[in-house]
């Protein structure tokens, strides 16, 4: 008699590698994360540099890089409070533009604004979601659906009951 496993992908990180991750996705700085994890900054920026290169996303944004994580599965999404903020469609935009590119002119030219407007637009955003930055910004669309692991944005096809918690 034979049985048939079926395992996830083997885990990209280490275990190490995943608790910096983990706290990324919060949008903590590297400082913050050293304390937080008992480590000194510079291990947590090696251990982040790691897992750029282990993602295939070196060189680019911790925004990028959380959303390579998250994509991936490597790492939970953060926790919520509760439901999306209503987004437009240009809010919507402007977090999966902050999810694929890691340079405002590329963000800028994702969303149509000038990439000296770039800025004003993703703290916009930001506040709305009442997130601490783009970073977290880019965890919290994983964790509200706005952000697919395919890298698209969700679109929102039913509205959700009220009282319905996530």
């Amino acid at each position: 008699m034979t049985t048939t496993d079926i395992s996830s992908s083997p885990a990209l990180l280490t275990q190490e590698q995943r608790r910096v991750a983990e706290r990324l996705v919060y949008g903590a700085s590297n400082q913050l994360i050293a304390r937080q994890v008992n480590l000194a900054v510079f291990t947590v920026a090696s251990h982040l540099a790691a897992a750029r290169r282990r993602l295939d996303r070196s060189g680019s944004s911790r925004a990028v890089l959380t959303h390579a994580l998250l994509t991936a599965r490597e790492v939970p999404p953060p926790s919520t409070t509760g439901p999306a903020p209503e987004f437009t469609e240009h809010d919507r935009q402007v977090i999966r533009a902050i999810a694929e590119h890691s340079r405002n002119a590329a963000i800028g030219e994702a969303i149509g604004v000038r990439a000296d407007d770039v800025r004003a637009e993703i703290d916009a955003v930001v506040a709305k979601a009442g997130a601490s930055n783009e970073v977290h910004l880019v965890g919290l669309g994983h964790a509200w659906s706005i952000l697919r692991g395919d890298g698209a944005v969700a679109e929102r096809t039913t509205a959700e009951p009220a009282g319905v918690v996530r």
